[in-house]
């Protein structure tokens, strides 16, 4: 068995999209690490295009996460980490969370898990993300 990942176009404007990601651990395939949650690309983007990260509710049981931005390097750029528990994080108001990935990055957003280990250990998200330009 794997570790479950559903990702859910729920909107897709000429500017944004939102998402709904669902995971679950199967208990034997451990952490999820840098999994893709979205690329440029992959919704009809220039490869080079950037997203901000506007807004993020999400419930995760029995794990965290940190949600981040693939900068094409070793390390990618820590965004914004995400307890355990239910919480939301509005960035709205500090015109997001932008990708500061340089010329190599891909622009991907992608989530690691920290304690997804249990077969129980499941969470939902819903992320508002805003296309910036490209490079």
């Amino acid at each position: 068995m794997a570790n479950i990942v559903t990702i859910t176009k729920v909107n897709q404007g000429p500017a944004n999209v939102i998402l709904h990601v669902y995971i679950a651990s199967d208990g034997a395939a451990g952490e999820l690490v840098d999994e893709v949650l979205i690329d440029p690309v992959s919704i009809g983007l220039a490869a080079n295009s950037r997203f901000a990260i506007e807004d993020i509710k999400y419930n995760f049981m029995g794990f965290g996460a940190r949600i981040e931005f693939d900068t094409g390097l070793v390390d990618d750029k820590m965004i914004w980490v995400l307890g355990e528990n239910n919480s939301h994080a509005d960035f709205k108001d500090i015109n997001g969370l932008y990708d500061r990935s340089e010329l190599d990055g891909t622009g991907k957003v992608q989530l690691t898990t920290s304690g997804f280990t249990s077969a129980g250990d499941q969470g939902s998200m819903v992320i508002c993300i805003r296309t910036t330009g490209v490079l």
